[in-house]
Formats: structure tokens, C-alpha cells, sequence
């Protein structure tokens, strides 16, 4: 898939090491990627942490990525699976979500609506794959096939995990 000619040119210029391209990758992709961590380990410190070795993976693996490749899915595979990493390093972790910014708007998961904040303290309970099918999934939006790739496992098991988490999230929230 091609992608900017800005990005193809530092991508190139990264691989022959230049700090400033790489510097220049890091911050266009570093808000959308943090968006994403954020999202399933709710603690900016974490997610911080997940970032910095997200991209610091990147860098190394720089000589297999093609120069006209979008690196984005690249990066986001990375930092899903040091995600899931750090959740199995830290399973009985209880994240304060004090990091989450006050008056958060509700989403709208499966028709129902639900504070952020109430969702993720929810979601801190469910066994850490169903908890990465269910945000990746239904709050952001990433189909099985990719999440599957991402997560190293089968369809059917992401569709399973799903299936799970949402009839636990209608027992807990009162939707159908």
C-alpha cells in the first residue's frame, strides 16, 4: 500500500539514520498510537511506557519495512501486542483511571450508552484478551480478521471473545 511521499521520504531517511526523520515518524504517529493504548490500559504512564518501546521496536524492525509501505498498521500491531504484554506483566494491576480527563462523554457501545469511566472500570475485570477483543473491537472499531492478526489468534476466537464480553456487558450495564 503506498502512503505520503513525506513519510516515504522519512522513512528513508530513518533508515539510513537520520534521528530527525525518525523523530519526524514518531511524532506524526505518536498521538494516534497513544489514542490506542490509551484506550485499553487507561493510565498515561503506561501507556507512555507502551509507547516509547513500541517505537523503540519500530526503529530496530526500520530495515524490513518497505519505503512506500504506510507504517501505521506496522506500528499499531506493535504497540497492540506490547499492550497485551504489559496487561499479562501486570494482571492483578487496578488502574485508578485517574489519568482520564473529567466530563468524558458517554459512548455508545451496542445501542447502550455508557460513561467512559464506568466502562473502563468494567472492562478492568474481564480476562485481558476479552478486554483488548472488546475495546479494539467494539469501541474502536477493528474488524476481526485484523484483530486476529494483531492479537496472533483465530477469528472464531475473536468472535467468541466478543460474544463473551458483550453479553457480560449487557448483564452489567442492563442492555438487552
Amino acid at each position: 500500500m503506498q502512503y505520503g511521499e513525506e513519510v516515504t521520504s522519512w522513512i528513508i531517511a530513518a533508515k539510513e539514520g537520520d534521528e530527525h526523520a525518525f523523530a519526524r515518524l514518531v511524532g506524526k504517529y505518536s498521538p494516534i498510537l497513544f489514542r490506542l493504548v490509551f484506550q485499553m490500559v487507561p493510565s498515561r504512564e503506561d501507556a507512555e511506557d507502551i509507547l516509547q518501546e513500541t517505537f523503540y521496536r519500530f526503529f530496530r524492525a526500520l530495515p524490513r519495512l518497505r519505503s512506500g509501505d504506510d507504517p501505521l498498521p506496522f506500528l499499531r500491531t506493535i504497540a497492540v501486542r506490547r499492550t497485551y504484554s504489559h496487561l499479562a506483566a501486570h494482571k492483578h494491576k487496578h488502574d485508578s483511571l485517574d489519568d482520564l480527563p473529567e466530563n468524558l462523554p458517554a459512548l455508545a457501545v451496542q445501542g447502550m450508552q455508557v460513561e467512559i469511566r464506568d466502562l473502563y472500570r468494567w472492562a478492568q475485570k474481564l480476562p485481558r484478551a476479552r478486554r483488548l477483543v472488546f475495546i479494539l473491537r467494539e469501541v474502536l472499531g477493528v474488524e476481526d480478521a485484523e484483530l486476529a492478526a494483531l492479537m496472533g489468534i483465530r477469528e472464531v476466537t475473536v468472535r467468541r471473545h466478543a460474544q463473551m464480553a458483550l453479553e457480560e456487558l449487557r448483564r452489567a450495564f442492563g442492555g438487552g
